[in-house]
């Protein structure tokens, strides 16, 4: 008997899913609804090697990153009208992810449904024509145009709040959260992995472990410092995605300067692939901490990826006191720093020492994980409005 015909949908993304995880979740969450996934994107900054399972096709029409205007133009109208043959070839429905291709989309889709799952805070301000006016413009457009999408969402609450009133909306955008995709089969621990990258005195201590941009919006320098006030010496600081760079510089003088820091942190420069989830599989404590600007909405309204990567390897989560990390401080899986000072970061560090030390605290977060805060759970809405359609 012949297997049933799988329909089809389209995800149009500008930034390559390598840099946006939320993309590559949401395809395999469809793609185990029965869909075939075709995503359309740009080329990525570095080698790529996705491992996705069948039913995913990743295409990019070229390079969008380091060219001019006239090139960039040229590139988006090729894009443009590979994303009209691919609508055209049966696509059953439209994702798109950022303000270019929601646009883009309501140019190509003919009589589909099309998803705006915004992962961007797309805004147009005179402070930041002057910088990008070709995204810019693109923003402005897409404000005006949100409600012509057949099904709105954003990455967290106070973005669907915020796009309420930039777009004029009658009705609140869903939400899904930036979450990750539970794969069936259970997680490798990448224990050796993580033994040839640690070294030897290292082994066996609690690990907090810090990945992303290094840089002073971070608060990567005031984690060093907390670090070495607890000076905890059965645990040890990772920091990975460190850069050649001023800022890096002063946060390798500041572990050496610091007492209680002395030859417990160690540096990697940026790691992908097996080392991050080596990384990730074998630490206690996830960090994300960020500066809140008043007057940029950006920073007031972050949707971090990698909280959802750190608990979805079972992390405890050592986290600014911020409207989007609040209901993870409630829910028991995050200690949160009310101040992103030495002594505000300290405090809620001591606290996330002692909640690992507790039976069953890994336990506990991957059970949260799992009921909740997966894109298995997080993309519901999507799944049902896709069903309803009867698509």
């Amino acid at each position: 008997m012949a297997a049933p015909v799988r329909k089809k949908l389209l995800l149009l993304t500008l930034v390559h899913p390598d840099y946006l995880p939320p993309v590559y979740a949401i395809a395999q969450v469809l793609r185990d609804e029965g869909y075939d996934i075709h995503i359309l994107t740009f080329d990525p900054f570095g080698p790529s090697q996705p491992q996705l399972g069948h039913h995913i096709t990743i295409e990019s029409v070229g390079k969008h990153h380091g060219i001019g205007l006239m090139q960039r133009l040229a590139i988006r109208r090729r894009y443009t009208v590979r994303a009209a043959t691919l609508a055209a070839s049966g696509m059953s429905a439209l994702v798109s992810f950022c303000s270019f291709t929601f646009l883009c989309a309501l140019r190509v889709k003919r009589s589909v449904p099309l998803v705006y799952h915004s992962l961007e805070l797309a805004d147009c301000s005179w402070s930041t024509l002057r910088r990008s006016p070709l995204s810019q413009f693109k923003n402005l457009v897409a404000i005006h145009r949100v409600a012509k999408a057949d099904f709105i969402s954003t990455a967290s609450a106070q973005r669907s709040a915020w796009q309420v009133g930039r777009s004029r909306l009658h009705h609140m955008p869903y939400t899904i959260l930036n979450t990750v995709y539970l794969p069936p089969q259970p997680l490798p621990s990448y224990q050796n992995e993580f033994k040839t990258m640690m070294p030897e005195e290292h082994r066996g201590k609690k690990v907090v472990l810090y990945m992303g941009s290094v840089n002073a919006q971070n608060c990567v320098i005031e984690l060093v410092k907390a670090f070495g006030a607890v000076n905890d010496t059965h645990s040890v600081m990772v920091i990975a995605g460190i850069k050649e760079n001023e800022y890096g510089d002063e946060v390798r003088r500041t572990a050496v300067a610091t007492p209680g820091c002395t030859g417990r942190v160690v540096f990697f420069p940026f790691v992908k692939g097996a080392e991050k989830d080596a990384l990730q599989a074998n630490a206690h404590i996830g960090v994300c901490l960020s500066n809140e600007d008043q007057n940029n909405a950006e920073s007031m309204m972050t949707s971090p990826n990698k909280v959802g990567e750190y608990l979805a390897k079972g992390l405890f989560l050592l986290a600014s006191d911020t409207e989007y990390m609040r209901p993870l401080g409630m829910k028991g899986v995050a200690a949160l720093s009310r101040s992103n000072t030495e002594v505000g970061i300290a405090h809620a560090l001591r606290i996330a020492l002692q909640a690992v030390e507790a039976p069953g605290c890994r336990n506990a977060i991957l059970g949260f994980v799992k009921e909740y805060y997966c894109m298995q759970q997080q993309a519901q809405p999507l799944v049902r409005f896709i069903k309803e359609k009867g698509l």
